[in-house]
């Protein structure tokens, strides 16, 4: 008879994945698709919620080029990772308004009300434990400061719909979330589910996990994604915290932002802005 195994605990998982992003050279690589040209909306999210001169922390920075292209357009930064691999080559870029920092999301190891901005682009949709690290947020950023958070929205029914429409028409699906019409279709089904309930039914956040994909070949697209990231959890979570909602998405481009103004929670990318 085989043996059932024995399930991971949060704890385990959050061990495992610092061990993979500490040590994987081919989620390194990955990264190096995130250049300025990738980046470039996120920093301009970013540049206009924060005031002139606002001292930013810039969580998961990963190679440390977000954190350094807002340090150049003039204010003072704190980027930082998990990984001290991700963070080597960044080490370069460092100034006396600039300076990099290992440390994990979960334990901020900076004191209270330390910044006026608080950002992260691509980095919630790989947290084991989302609520820790938005209190840890919270925690650090100033009273009348912002936190500005920026990723895929895995919970939204249009990009499993896009998804369909693509192969439908004969291109490549999306890897592990759209790779068939058949995965793509239950994918939308799924996800129209959970917009329904988490958008009219529940009136506190429920954070949905997935076990992460953390190979040795890791192949990007948020096959190590640990948390089906949505944006109707974070403003139910900043809500119930006393925090007030700037902006529930911004979109770029004409298509961007009519979805972002008239259908901000279906919005395949997440660009939120609270204040505190």
């Amino acid at each position: 008879m085989m043996e059932t195994p024995i399930p991971e605990t949060p704890l385990q998982l959050r061990q495992r994945m610092r061990e993979f992003y500490e040590t994987s050279e081919t989620y390194k690589d990955l990264l190096a698709a995130h250049d300025e040209v990738y980046l470039r909306h996120y920093v301009e999210l970013v540049t206009r919620y924060a005031p002139s001169g606002s001292n930013i922390l810039d969580l998961g920075c990963g190679n440390g080029i977000s954190a350094r292209l807002l340090n150049q357009a003039d204010y003072d930064v704190v980027g930082t990772d998990i990984s001290p691999l991700f963070l080597e080559e960044a080490r370069n870029w460092e100034n006396p308004k600039l300076r990099y920092q290992v440390c994990d999301v979960l334990e901020l190891p900076f004191d209270n009300e330390s910044f006026d901005v608080i950002c992260s682009n691509e980095l919630i949709e790989h947290l084991p434990d989302v609520e820790t690290a938005l209190k840890e947020m919270g925690r650090v950023v100033r009273k009348g400061g912002k936190i500005v958070l920026s990723g895929p929205n895995l919970c939204s029914p249009l990009t499993p719909f896009l998804d369909w429409i693509n192969l439908v028409c004969g291109k490549p699906g999306r890897p592990v979330w759209g790779e068939t019409k058949r995965q793509a279709l239950q994918q939308f089904k799924r996800n129209c589910g959970l917009y329904i309930k988490k958008r009219f039914v529940t009136k506190t956040p429920h954070f949905i996990y997935r076990d992460p994909d953390l190979q040795a070949d890791a192949i990007g697209g948020d096959a190590d994604s640990a948390y089906y990231a949505n944006p109707i959890d974070l403003a139910q979570f900043f809500k119930l915290n006393g925090f007030s909602i700037v902006k529930k998405a911004v979109g770029f481009g004409i298509k961007g932002k009519f979805i972002a103004n008239m259908f901000p929670y279906i919005s395949p990318y997440i660009t939120m802005v609270v204040q505190k």
